[in-house]
């Protein structure tokens, strides 16, 4: 496990809005992280991965929610 935190990967999360956090907080194996918003970043594989699943699944409810309330 510890190589997987070695190997580093750059993501670069959307900026973030009026009310919402100017980080995203991740919690991998006890480990926790604060991804900065609207800039690239290195961040450990195992973070890149937990976010870049959140976004599918946020991508993936967005659209259910459009077909649902395109009826």
């Amino acid at each position: 496990m510890e190589q997987a935190f070695a190997e580093m990967k750059s993501i670069t999360l959307p900026r973030a809005g009026g009310t919402e956090q100017q980080s995203e907080f991740v919690c991998v194996n006890g480990r926790t992280f604060q991804v900065p918003r609207g800039k690239a970043v290195e961040v450990p594989e195992p973070v890149y991965e937990v976010l870049e699943n959140a976004r599918r699944q946020l991508e993936a409810a967005q659209r259910i929610e459009d077909a649902m309330a395109a009826g």
